[in-house]
């Protein structure tokens, strides 16, 4: 039988209830209640629900699936919620962590991890009514993954599921971290500081917006994080370029040199690790 383990961040108030403990039951059964769109196969018991016992939003997270063989060899399939432009404006201080359906994991909630994916929204500790629609169900609501193959499974020997990273509407950012995301938003956010100052800079000398899009066409292509074991997309850079060039495709000038002004000015949303 394969043996399967958990590493959740109980010390910084995100535990995970796994299918071995007495609440797991209801938990399940209650997110499945609230989210439509609910495909999770967590018959097999390889599956956790997060709760959020913080008393802070959860902006952003990150979590590994590691597969080990009998041999030792080990393999990972990484997951990441990072993905929205609400969990990007919140990095670069335009925004503060609202609360609506699914943009955040807001304080009390809970959340399905499952090895396709992360499930669940807001709805168990913010009513449908005063939710604000603004982000649906997307970002902190959810999670997309890497590698995963079902067929290999007779040969794994042990199963983990890692809580790696999560950021704080503080800025704190806890976990061990193997995925590297801290170091990687951290870059992210001074490279996205300089290329807005550039960009605002090249307009207020008379650069044409095709020479905007000259500058942001190199972060817009997707790029690849290499870590040990496994390479993961890099998407907050991505995100603010491609952002950033349907604003100068779809909206009027003084819009668009107004969004790129923003995000030209220092965040006040520091990210930083535990002391």
């Amino acid at each position: 039988m394969v043996s399967i383990g958990y590493r959740d961040l109980a010390e910084f108030g995100v535990p995970f209830a796994t299918p071995k403990d007495a609440d797991f039951p209801a938990l399940l059964r209650d997110i499945e209640g609230r989210w439509q769109m609910f495909e999770h196969g967590a018959a097999d018991g390889r599956s956790a629900v997060l709760i959020n016992n913080s008393g802070k939003s959860i902006v952003a997270l990150a979590y590994i699936w590691r597969y080990k063989t009998a041999n030792g060899e080990t393999r990972i399939s990484y997951h990441s919620n990072l993905s929205s432009s609400m969990q990007m404006d919140v990095f670069s201080g335009r925004i503060g962590a609202v609360h609506d359906a699914g943009s955040f994991i807001m304080p009390g909630s809970k959340r399905l991890i499952t090895e396709d994916g992360m499930y669940g929204n807001n709805f168990d500790v913010l009513s449908a009514d005063s939710a604000h629609r603004r982000g649906g169900g997307v970002g902190a609501g959810m999670g997309r993954g890497g590698w995963r193959n079902r067929g290999e499974d007779a040969q794994y020997a042990q199963i983990e599921l890692q809580l790696d990273v999560v950021f704080f509407d503080d800025g704190l950012c806890a976990g061990p971290d193997d995925t590297g995301l801290f170091e990687s938003v951290r870059e992210d956010l001074e490279q996205q500081l300089r290329t807005a100052q550039q960009v605002v800079q090249a307009r207020r000398s008379g650069a044409s917006w095709g020479a905007v899009f000259e500058i942001l066409r190199p972060l817009a292509r997707r790029s690849i994080r290499h870590i040990p074991g496994r390479d993961c997309p890099a998407d907050l850079l991505f995100m603010f370029a491609n952002v950033g060039i349907d604003h100068i495709i779809n909206d009027n000038e003084p819009e668009v040199l107004a969004w790129f002004e923003d995000f030209a000015k220092p965040s006040s949303f520091h990210v930083r690790r535990p002391a």
